[in-house]
């Protein structure tokens, strides 16, 4: 967690899969990245597609890279 590092704030994963949204927020609260993109997943196929998938693009262009 980037957390000991001295950084602040939620930041996009650099090793994630898709724009690292999901591990960056995992990582971010301490929450198992795989429980996230479940979770994702599922509110992206019952809400029709275009709510979760307009959140997660807009979050993955606002949300900064990890710091290296």
């Amino acid at each position: 967690m980037t957390q000991g590092m001295g950084y602040s704030g939620v930041y996009r994963s650099r090793r994630g899969i898709v724009f690292g949204v999901c591990r960056g927020l995992a990582e971010t609260f301490d929450l198992s990245t795989f429980w996230i993109r479940v979770a994702v997943i599922a509110t992206f196929v019952m809400t029709g597609f275009v709510p979760v998938g307009v959140i997660y693009l807009a979050a993955a262009l606002i949300m900064k890279p990890e710091p290296r």
